[in-house]
């Protein structure tokens, strides 16, 4: 990640420091990347997460249709073929 500016993050909290630190040594990163990758995932409540090509409905994650309907026959017929194919595993 380019650096536009110097900036400085100091932290006074005891476990972040801790945390970090401990996250930096099992995975070979900096603390930096460490940091930098853990605010990449990070998404404050209230705000929708980025979902690929997923859609919500409702309180739901949905693929978005294609335009073919689906009939409630074949969506059932599809759920036991997957029932069916999980049982045998």
């Amino acid at each position: 990640m380019g650096r536009a500016e110097n900036i400085q993050l100091n932290v006074r909290s005891a476990f972040a420091r801790d945390r970090v630190h401990a996250l930096a040594k099992l995975t070979g990163m900096t603390a930096s990347e460490v940091i930098e990758d853990a605010l990449r995932g990070y998404v404050p409540p209230g705000i929708p997460a980025n979902t690929g090509k997923l859609v919500r409905r409702g309180a739901l994650l949905v693929r978005p249709s294609s335009g073919k309907p689906v009939s409630l026959e074949s969506a059932n017929e599809a759920l036991d073929r997957s029932r069916e194919h999980n049982i045998d595993d």
